[in-house]
């Protein structure tokens, strides 16, 4: 552990050992290099992490080289949703345009015979998205259907709603319902949905994956059945971090510190809290601090 690393140092550092991709682990040794201090004493292990950082990039190349791929198993990481439709209801177009992930589309039905994985980034928030075969698809997996974190049920006709809820019945996730495909809509027929959804009192969201109609909505509502907030820590006489610690809601000032590293609270002096749940900027708080969104905390440890 290097000599009086800073907090971006063990947050970069913690990422690093729950990366299970290549990539991830190359842009986590990445951020582990830039935060660690810099003086003689730190020498050998910084030396350390650029050497496992060589050895990585090492390995990408290799296994480009020889055709492996880098597609893995599916896991659970994080929050995690699943897609589920009908076949033909552009699930495959919204892991396009939600997600980093680039799925084969085309026009034929029942196109997607396994799970296709994506990482959803809103906000500085992260989660899988996984975009599985059609309900009717022999392929189709009730199995994640029913233990995913979120449901976003994609269809293209209110009619189709009953029928997919009957197949996720086991479902315990928290479901978003998205009407999809309102670029093939003419404004009356857009008003007329909208009309009918609220005559029926469904809570759903009508987009468009092709010309990108009302997809920051569905982020936003994406990232509200979460339950999570972001807080950022920042050194004394520093800037805040750029990327945030994401928690669950109603966590605690002892939350972020365990984050940061196990067994870090009992080093804790003092708390300074500038942000949403604060009276005042620069607050002074205990362990126990109820935090909010957006919060930005300063850590002071025992010497």
């Amino acid at each position: 552990m290097p000599v009086n690393a800073g907090y971006e140092y063990f947050a970069a550092e913690k990422k690093y050992l729950a990366a299970q991709t290549i990539d991830e682990k190359i842009k986590y040794l990445e951020e582990m290099l830039r935060a660690s201090p810099k003086h003689k004493s730190s020498e050998n292990f910084v030396a350390e992490i650029k050497n496992r950082l060589r050895k990585m990039i090492e390995k990408k190349e290799k296994s480009k080289k020889v055709g492996k791929s880098s597609k893995k198993g599916i896991r659970k990481e994080g929050f995690q949703f699943v897609l589920v439709g009908k076949t033909g209801a552009g699930k495959s177009s919204l892991l396009e345009k939600l997600t980093n992930a680039r799925p084969l589309i085309t026009p034929y039905p029942f196109t997607t015979k396994h799970p296709e994985i994506g990482t959803f980034n809103h906000e500085g928030i992260k989660a899988q998205i996984i975009d599985l075969p059609a309900v009717h698809s022999e392929f189709f997996d009730i199995g994640l259907a029913n233990t995913a974190d979120g449901i976003l049920i994609v269809v293209e006709k209110i009619e189709d709603l009953e029928e997919i809820k009957s197949v996720i019945s086991r479902s315990v996730g928290k479901q978003l319902i998205i009407i999809n495909k309102a670029d093939l809509l003419f404004q009356e027929e857009l008003r007329k949905l909208q009309e009918r959804l609220k005559s029926k009192k469904i809570n759903a969201l009508i987009v468009s994956a092709n010309s990108g109609y009302n997809l920051d909505s569905l982020k936003n509502s994406m990232l509200k059945s979460m339950s999570v907030i972001r807080i950022f820590t920042k050194e004394p006489g520093k800037p805040a971090s750029k990327d945030p610690i994401v928690l669950k809601e109603s966590s605690t000032v002892t939350n972020v510190a365990e984050s940061i590293r196990k067994g870090f609270s009992a080093q804790i002096k003092e708390t300074r809290l500038t942000g949403p749940s604060g009276k005042f900027t620069n607050q002074k708080v205990g362990l126990n601090h109820i935090l909010k969104d957006l919060d930005i905390i300063e850590f002071h440890t025992k010497k």
